[in-house]
């Protein structure tokens, strides 16, 4: 490799690394913040750098916050995804798998209380600026790995008999996912508004929902 290319490389290397100190900076905004409060400039004062500098990485505010997003889930969420190449994985039934999917919400519930409720902070932004589906490719693609993963554990449980056969795939994973997710988001983010809210272990209540879905699908 010549200097010239060295040289490149180099640059290349530290716009990426300061592309990341924003992205981190951003995040802690957000944490702080909210996403909808927090401004441009910010950010440009959390990661010390021009607000000029922000822009250049992000045309918007929006793509600032989805690959925000996206950032977080990389970084802090893919260790889950790691047993699934596994081999004590890839031994389990077709319902053990699910299973195993399913409990990853405890984990996030417990361990992610933070990128629930970024999450939970993007939906919200999304609804108020009226973003259209096309400008939301990109997130859609990165933050649903999970779903091509759980249709092959359910189409996996249906063939060796573990999973009923009459499943919808896409109706079972759509609701039952979403139900867990806004289920660990009320508890994070409300906590216990009633006096009865706090009867149940919020934990408990995820067991609960996880047993009703295991009981659907289950041949």
């Amino acid at each position: 490799m010549n200097l010239k290319n060295k040289r490149i490389n180099e640059i290349n290397k530290q716009k990426e690394k300061r592309k990341e100190d924003i992205l981190v900076a951003a995040i802690e905004v957000f944490k702080e913040k909210s996403i909808r409060s927090a401004k441009m400039t910010d950010i440009a004062l959390e990661s010390e750098v021009g607000v000029a500098t922000v822009y250049r990485y992000f045309k918007t505010k929006l793509d600032l916050v989805t690959e925000a997003v996206n950032w977080m889930c990389k970084e802090e969420i893919q260790l889950m995804f790691e047993p699934f190449e596994g081999d004590d994985y890839k031994r389990m039934t077709g319902f053990e798998q699910v299973s195993y999917i399913l409990k990853l919400f405890i984990l996030l519930y417990e361990a992610y209380p933070d990128f629930l409720t970024l999450l939970e902070q993007f939906d919200n932004y999304v609804v108020e600026e009226q973003i259209g589906l096309e400008q939301l490719e990109n997130y859609e693609k990165n933050i649903i790995d999970l779903k091509e993963i759980a249709f092959d554990a359910i189409e996996r449980g249906k063939k060796d008999g573990s999973i009923k056969t009459d499943i919808d795939n896409n109706i079972f994973y759509t609701t039952i996912t979403h139900s867990l997710m806004s289920l660990s988001q009320k508890l994070i983010l409300r906590g216990n508004i009633l006096k009865s809210d706090g009867e149940v272990e919020g934990k408990n209540q995820l067991v609960i929902l996880i047993e009703m879905a295991q009981g659907y699908i289950k041949n």
